[in-house]
């Protein structure tokens, strides 16, 4: 999809373009400053900031460039250049997220084709598949994580979460390893997050993925992605404190590619006021394991009352803040606890 910003155009003057628009339309007040990392509560200053978030609306809210985000990401099939569909919805997220000053990261995962969903992509598959993703978007993604929420498996004839043989400890970290090295061969100069990985309640599984990735892995990995809704949303630490021990490289960056407070998951609905503690704790969290460079709060959009999961920043309308959206625009931290 055409856009009038061009990747020649750096990315303060995109926020330059997109303040001055929303200052036009009274959506940010004057004073307000955009792209500064905001920390009262004692939150780090140096981590960036930024969203994860699968719907294109949410960068032309009026709500969302007052938090001060600066990096977006997404979660593709990594066919989706030959999906019509999510082709499209990727094109249009792009084009928001780029208008917007994001710097963007896209996470691919299975196959969203009926049928295919289950499909293992041979590293050759996945590389013809990579260079035709660099072909059209190459120019406007900084980082790219060949593979999202590696340990999480479909099941129940739910289509959610990754293929079996990738999703397996005994098989799935050598997948994707491979996926790794195609990632680091196909988008030279960009930064690859080697693995994206949930915490869960019991953490040992993921523990065990770590570790077995981490001997296939080569070359040694400089960015690692932990999901860690486990600890944030139970007010605990010990989950991150264990995935960054078995990451075991001190010199690694660790990316929390999602994170944040959730409203309501699977029938169960926590609320406003502990999706807001639970980003307090998250904000905590750089200070306490300096290799957190970067928060990608999941998500802005709020979902509608019959959709089972929601830890959106606003509601389903864009317009109308809840709790969490303070916390993140005050970088407010607190002491996780249950």
């Amino acid at each position: 999809m055409a856009t009038v910003f061009d990747m020649a155009m750096p990315r303060f003057l995109r926020t330059a373009f997109v303040l001055g628009a929303c200052l036009a339309a009274g959506a940010i007040a004057p004073g307000t400053v955009i792209g500064q990392a905001i920390a009262p509560d004692g939150a780090d200053a140096a981590v960036t900031v930024g969203i994860s978030d699968q719907q294109a609306a949410s960068f032309d809210s009026p709500l969302y460039a007052p938090l001060n985000l600066t990096v977006a990401r997404y979660i593709a099939p990594y066919d989706v250049m030959g999906d019509a569909v999510q082709r499209g919805r990727l094109d249009a997220w792009v084009d928001s997220a780029f208008a917007a000053g994001q710097d963007i990261l896209v996470s691919f995962e299975h196959s969203r084709v009926p049928g295919r969903e289950s499909r293992v992509p041979s590293n050759a598959e996945f590389q013809r598949e990579m260079k035709k993703f660099k072909a059209v978007y190459g120019t406007r993604v900084e980082a790219i994580s060949p593979w999202n929420e590696v340990n999480v498996c479909q099941k129940n004839g739910r289509t959610e979460g990754q293929p079996p043989r990738i999703c397996r400890s005994t098989t799935g970290p050598k997948i994707v390893a491979g996926y790794y090295r195609v990632a680091r061969k196909v988008f030279t100069g960009k930064k690859i997050v080697a693995l994206d990985v949930l915490d869960a309640k019991d953490v040992k599984p993921a523990l065990a993925y770590v570790k077995a990735f981490r001997k296939v892995a080569k070359p040694k990995p400089k960015y690692w992605g932990i999901h860690n809704y486990s600890d944030t949303n139970r007010g605990s630490t010990s989950r991150t404190k264990a995935l960054i021990a078995a990451i075991a490289d001190r010199k690694a960056e660790i990316w929390l590619t999602e994170t944040g407070g959730q409203i309501k998951l699977r029938g169960n609905v926590f609320g406003e006021a502990e999706a807001a503690k639970a980003l307090k704790c998250m904000f905590s969290m750089p200070k306490l394991f300096p290799q957190i460079k970067r928060l990608y709060i999941y998500q802005f959009h709020g979902a509608l009352k019959t959709e089972e999961f929601d830890a959106g920043l606003v509601d389903s309308t864009l317009k109308k803040k809840r709790a969490g959206y303070r916390v993140v625009q005050k970088r407010q931290t607190a002491k996780c606890r249950p």
